[in-house]
């Protein structure tokens, strides 16, 4: 089956963030990305909104697949490829690769 593949946002208000729901989000990462061994380009981002009233967590297309249920229960949306230079890496494989491409899913 082929599957285009985007990347994903998730909405933390400033107080989800800071009552701990930003750790929950990183753990259920983290455990996908170990169980899958590290899949090549499967990361998540971040940042704070400009006005820093809500924080936004991003996966790369190279994720999906991985974390579908994550995404589904953060009602993560669909978005086009965000810049970068705006981001850090919370966890995950960072490298050069192109994070848009399309992927094919067996």
């Amino acid at each position: 089956m082929v599957k285009t593949m985007s990347w994903h946002r998730i909405r933390l208000s400033r107080q989800e963030y800071e009552s701990g729901e930003m750790a929950m989000l990183f753990s259920v990462f983290r455990a996908a990305y170990v169980a899958r061994n590290g899949p090549e380009g499967m990361a998540m981002f971040g940042c704070w909104s400009d006005d820093g009233s809500c924080y936004f967590v991003y996966t790369t297309p190279r994720s999906v697949r991985h974390i579908i249920p994550l995404l589904d229960a953060y009602s993560a949306s669909r978005i086009d490829t965000p810049d970068r230079a705006s981001l850090s890496l919370i966890y995950g494989d960072e490298s050069d690769q192109s994070f848009s491409e399309i992927g094919f899913e067996a």
